[in-house]
Parts: C-alpha cells; sequence; structure tokens
C-alpha cells in the first residue's frame, strides 16, 4: 500500500508544529520524525514500481504442518549417553 504524498507532507507540516513548540527533546524527536519523512518521500520518488506491489499469500494457503515422528531412541554399540554431542 503506498502512501499518499500529500499524507506525508501534512505529516512533515505537523512535525514541524510541533518542534517550533515544544522543549529541545520534543523538538528532537519532532526533527527525526521530519528526517524520516522526507527519507520516505525521497524513496518513493527514486523507486517508481514498475509491477504491481506483491500481494500477500492467505493464511489458508499455508503448508500443511509436519507430522512430528515418533520418539525412537537409536542404540548404538559404544555411545555412551543420551547426549547431542555423542558421535
Amino acid at each position: 500500500m503506498a502512501i499518499g504524498q500529500e499524507r506525508v507532507l501534512t505529516e512533515i507540516e505537523k512535525h514541524a508544529r510541533q518542534a517550533r513548540s515544544g522543549d529541545s527533546a520534543k523538538m528532537r524527536e519532532s526533527v527525526a520524525a521530519i528526517r524520516a519523512l522526507c527519507d520516505l518521500l525521497l524513496e518513493s520518488d527514486e523507486q517508481q514500481p514498475a509491477a504491481p506491489a506483491p500481494r500477500a499469500i492467505p493464511l489458508s494457503a499455508s503448508p500443511a504442518p509436519q507430522p512430528v515422528l515418533s520418539e525412537k531412541k537409536l542404540v548404538e554399540d559404544g555411545a555412551n549417553g543420551d547426549s547431542l554431542f555423542e558421535f
């Protein structure tokens, strides 16, 4: 879903108002948000999608879970325990 340029510009204006009216910490947060929104705007101008965006795969189309195999211990000569590090 693409975000419209007007919406991004409106958000930039809102954060600019907050930066002017807030304290130093609020100003830094607002300026950081403005930077992120500007980057978003510039990226969307550079990357005009040639093909439509991929659609999400519905959850019902997910593969069926693999059945759990029975937990049958393998007994070998020379093995001395249940450790995973036994070779």
